[in-house]
C-alpha cells in the first residue's frame, strides 16, 4: 500500500488564503474589488478599512455607489493596526486624502499595498517612497492591462515619430469625479512626453466630467499630412478587476519596493518578502 503524501511546508503555506482588506464603505470601486476578492481562489476578504471617524455620514460619499454591498462576514476597522490578519494586502481605491492617512499608517503596520487613487500628488510620491522602503507597493493610476498595451504603443509611437509630431490626450468621466485631469491622462501624457526626448513639448491635456460617463482616454497625435487617435472606454469597473488581483497576489509574495502594473505583468515571480 502507498503511504499518503505528506504535503510540503511551499503547499501548507499555499493552501492559506491571502487575507485582502479594502479601503472605503459605500465608494462603487471598495465595492466591485470585495466582490472581486470574494469570488478569487486563494484570497479572503479580512476586513473593510475606513479611516474616516465610525460616525461619519456615509449617505454624504459623492461615491456612493448602488453596487455597494455590506459584506456582513468582513469586519469593519478604523485603523491599519486594528486589522484583524496579520501582514494583509491592502487594497486603496479612495481619495487623496485617505490615501495619505494610509501611508501614514504603513510605515509602522506591516501589510502589503496595492493602491489604485486617482489624483496623487508630490506628497504621496514622498510617502510611497518611505512606505517602500520597508512594504511592499504595487500603485498604478489604472489598472486595466489593455491600457498597458496602449501606454506602450503610445511611448513606441512618440520615439519614432519625426519632428513634425505633436499630441494631445482629453479624459471623459462622471461629473463627481474630484481630480481633473485623471491620473490615467497623466499618465498618457508622461509616456508620450517621455518618448519624445529632453526639450519635446508636453502634450495638452483637457478634462471633461460630464453625467455618468465611467471613464475614457483619448490621445491624438499629429504630424504632416497624417494623424492617430487611440482611445481606451471602461464600460465597467469589473474590467479592473484582472489586474487588481494580479497585483494583489503580487504584493503578497513581493519584497519591499514601490512596482507599477507594468512592474508586476512583467515579473510574475517577485523576489519573496
Amino acid at each position: 500500500m502507498t503511504a499518503p503524501a505528506v504535503p510540503t511546508a511551499a503547499a501548507a503555506t499555499a493552501a492559506v488564503p491571502v487575507p485582502v482588506a479594502v479601503c472605503g464603505l459605500t465608494g462603487r470601486m471598495a465595492g466591485v474589488v470585495r466582490q472581486g476578492v470574494l469570488a478569487a481562489p486563494g484570497l479572503a476578504l479580512s476586513a473593510r478599512l475606513t479611516l474616516r471617524a465610525p460616525d461619519h455620514r456615509p449617505d454624504r460619499d459623492p461615491d456612493r455607489g448602488p453596487d455597494r454591498d455590506p459584506d456582513p462576514a468582513a469586519p469593519v476597522v478604523h485603523r491599519l493596526a486594528d486589522l484583524p490578519d496579520p501582514d494583509p494586502v491592502v487594497v486603496d481605491f479612495t481619495a487623496e486624502e485617505a490615501t495619505a492617512d494610509l501611508l501614514d499608517q504603513a510605515r509602522t503596520v506591516p501589510c502589503a499595498l496595492v493602491i489604485g487613487t486617482s489624483g496623487l500628488g508630490d506628497r504621496h510620491r514622498r510617502l510611497l517612497a518611505e512606505v517602500g522602503r520597508r512594504r511592499p507597493v504595487v500603485v498604478a493610476a489604472n489598472y486595466s492591462l489593455a491600457l498597458l498595451a496602449v501606454t506602450r504603443f503610445v511611448a513606441d509611437l512618440a520615439a519614432h515619430a519625426d519632428d513634425s509630431w505633436d499630441a494631445g490626450v482629453s479624459d471623459l468621466h462622471f461629473a463627481g469625479k474630484r481630480d481633473r485631469p485623471s491620473g490615467t491622462a497623466r499618465h498618457l501624457a508622461a509616456a508620450w512626453h517621455t518618448a519624445r526626448g529632453p526639450g519635446a513639448p508636453a502634450p495638452d491635456v483637457t478634462s471633461f466630467r460630464l453625467g455618468d460617463a465611467l471613464s475614457e482616454h483619448r490621445l491624438v497625435a499629429a504630424g504632416t499630412g497624417e494623424h492617430i487617435e487611440v482611445l481606451h472606454r471602461m464600460a465597467d469597473r469589473r474590467a479592473f478587476l484582472p489586474g487588481v488581483l494580479r497585483a494583489i497576489r503580487y504584493a503578497a509574495a513581493a519584497g519591499p519596493g514601490v512596482r507599477t502594473l507594468a512592474d508586476v505583468v512583467r515579473d510574475p515571480a517577485p523576489a519573496p518578502r
